[in-house]
Formats: C-alpha cells, structure tokens, sequence
C-alpha cells in the first residue's frame, strides 16, 4: 500500500470484500470456468477509492474487527452494516443499492 495512503488495511478489505465491489467486479470483469471471476489488479484499478475521513474509517474498521469476532448468527448483520457503510463512501443511491443487492 502507499504511503500515502490513510486508509487502514480493514476498510481496505471492506470495500474489497462488499458487494459494491462484487458487482462492479462481475459486471467489468472476465469470467472463467464454472462462474469464477479474476481478481487481477489490472480488473480492480478502475474501482476507484474514495476519500475517506479518519472518523469513517475507524468506524469501518470498527465494524470489521467486530464481523471477525462475531458467531455465524450476527454476521449478516454486520456484513449489511459494512455494505451500507461503503455504499454511503461512494455516495449510492436507493435505487442502486436496491440493483446491486439484487444482482448479488
């Protein structure tokens, strides 16, 4: 990661790991034999990463720390709270949430 960079790895794992990046990843990406997609770099550069204070950053970490210690009954939920958390980093509307969480 640069160094210039103020992101923490766990918001960077977020985004990565949602479902914003999932469907951006199936709808520009190539896919292979019984559905898989690549996960190159050259597929992920075009996903931008927005500008994302301190306070939002720690509270998605925060979010992240929690999913990794959470039993298989509250994870749904707190994978939801993560999704709506980068939605709202990359400014989503309603009716593209609405597609996305449709698709994926």
């Amino acid at each position: 990661m640069k160094e210039s960079c103020n992101v923490s790895y766990e918001t960077l794992m977020a985004i990565l790991n949602s479902k914003l990046c999932w469907w951006f990843m199936s709808n520009t990406g190539t896919v292979l034999a019984q559905g898989y997609y690549r996960y190159k770099p050259a597929y992920l550069k075009p996903l931008p990463i927005p500008q994302i204070s301190k306070e939002t950053d720690s509270e998605i970490k925060s979010l992240v720390a929690g999913l990794v210690k959470q039993d298989e009954s509250n994870r749904r939920f707190l994978e939801r709270k993560i999704d709506i958390a980068i939605y709202n980093l990359y400014s989503i509307n309603d009716d593209d949430i609405e597609l996305i969480n449709r698709t994926c």
